[in-house]
């Protein structure tokens, strides 16, 4: 039998015909056009050769990676986002491309999923029945931010879509409609794509700040979920504006912590204060709680069904409140392993799962977070966190963005840079003596300007890839 999600999307097409499916500012699809499309398409993709059980690698606009998401599904077989990054880890794994990352390299067959693609859809013969799903067989393929290293996959079967999918609507998904933020290539992206589809609502499909503005007002969006980057372009598109989001009443953040300006904005632009969402591709939600100014670090309490633990740097779980060590999680959902790769150590243990994450737990069991392991440096003979570094350096006003990074200097010393983006045209001593006076213990080494930090879907910075950018003119 096929996979819910296509049977479901093929029902609505029928009984809901003219309910709007996929709306963007590009388009606007309705479920009789969606399911016409998504039928088309994978008559093309049979011809073409996809079989079931295949894996295929997407790449393509959001709302025609929607549809050829579909379509593969309809044919019985899994897809994935196929960035430049994945196509290169998992090439061999792949048996097809449907359209091509820029800076990809050639990684097997690729079809260009172009206008001339999309054209002879029209000449498709649509009568076909969808393919067999395999028991327990992969419908997604879902990859990790990536920060740290390579993307990982979490290979999502149609039980973890309904489970996780379940979850969603009970921590994240509070009133419709709602709009996330983050892409069809993210873990809540995705999800949220798929839970419209199953219960025959509307994807909003994202994109700038100024275009996510315009769509909230459009279809009186009353809850997001977002990222900390993709929120404060949010807020600067809202403030240009010099208007609110009248219908907004929820705003949920995840993937990183928000600076202390940010939360009072979003009180002030939007008249909410946001709620943050901890948790990770790997497992889902895990805590949640109401963001507070006054200290930004800390996230929340354990949601239902979630259960979280600190442990000692040995591996054992720490019964004192308050002390700092490294976060171990599961849900119900928590996977077992990585798609397609053995990560050493592994970061699963026993049904428990752990991100790489510092924290500490109080009384009330609300988490504090204290940047990720890798985050902590020895620069110059001190310990210095690097998120807590960043939020400090983002609550100046002569920056937009900003973001630290360690590199290795001459004789093997660690030294820290800082990446920004400027409010105005001011000086780099200026901002070198702002900084300095702001984080006084610390010594930078290294002050790049830049138009925009360079961030992945989900908002995250690779503070690899910022030290990369020593080495270009």
């Amino acid at each position: 039998m096929s996979t819910a999600l296509i049977d479901d999307v093929l029902a609505w097409s029928t009984s809901r015909p003219d309910a709007p499916a996929i709306i963007s500012t590009r388009m606007r699809m309705t479920y009789r056009e969606l399911g016409s499309a998504v039928r088309r398409t994978a008559a093309r993709l049979r011809a073409l050769g996809v079989k079931p059980g295949g894996v295929i690698g997407v790449h393509a606009m959001p709302e025609w990676e929607a549809v050829l998401m579909l379509a593969v599904l309809h044919e019985g077989a899994t897809s994935l986002h196929a960035s430049a990054p994945v196509s290169a880890a998992y090439g061999d794994r792949i048996a097809m491309h449907l359209g091509r990352a820029p800076g990809s390299a050639s990684a097997g067959r690729t079809i260009d999923v172009d206008e001339q693609f999309i054209a002879l859809l029209g000449a498709v013969n649509a009568d076909i029945d969808p393919r067999p799903f395999a028991d327990n067989g992969v419908v997604r393929i879902v990859f990790s931010s990536g920060t740290t290293g390579t993307p990982k996959g979490i290979a999502f079967t149609e039980a973890d879509l309904r489970s996780r999918t379940d979850s969603a609507r009970l921590n994240w998904m509070p009133s419709d409609p709602f709009f996330c933020l983050l892409g069809i290539d993210t873990v809540s992206g995705f999800q949220t794509f798929a839970w419209s589809m199953l219960h025959g609502q509307p994807w909003i499909v994202p994109g700038n700040g100024e275009v996510n503005a315009e769509l909230i007002r459009a279809a009186a969006v009353r809850s997001i979920k977002t990222s900390p980057a993709r929120l404060n372009e949010l807020l600067d598109a809202v403030e240009a504006r010099g208007g609110r989001l009248p219908a907004v009443e929820s705003v949920q953040v995840a993937g990183s912590l928000l600076t202390s300006r940010a939360i009072r904005r979003c009180e002030t632009l939007i008249g909410v204060r946001p709620v943050y969402l901890y948790g990770s591709t790997e497992a889902g939600t895990i805590t949640r709680g109401t963001a507070d100014p006054d200290r930004p670090s800390r996230l929340g309490t354990a949601v239902d069904g979630a259960e979280l633990r600190v442990l000692d740097e040995s591996g054992r779980p720490i019964d004192e409140l308050g002390v700092v060590g490294v976060l171990e999680y599961r849900t119900a959902a928590t996977a077992r392993s990585y798609w397609g790769s053995d990560v050493e150590p592994s970061p699963f243990h026993n049904g428990w799962f752990r991100p790489g994450d510092r924290g500490s737990l109080d009384e009330l069991g609300v988490l504090e977070l204290a940047g990720r392991t890798d985050d902590l440096v020895n620069a110059g003979g001190s310990k210095v966190n690097l998120a807590d570094l960043d939020r400090v350096l983002a609550e100046l006003d002569i920056v937009r963005d900003v973001a630290t990074f360690a590199f290795e200097l001459p004789g093997g010393l660690t030294a820290i840079g800082i990446v920004y983006v400027s409010t105005g045209d001011i000086a780099a001593e200026v901002f070198a003596e702002r900084m300095h006076r702001a984080a006084p213990g610390v010594e930078f080494r290294s002050l790049i300007r830049v138009d925009a930090i360079p961030r992945n879907p989900r908002g995250k910075v690779s503070r690899k890839h910022l030290a990369e950018l020593l080495e270009q003119p």
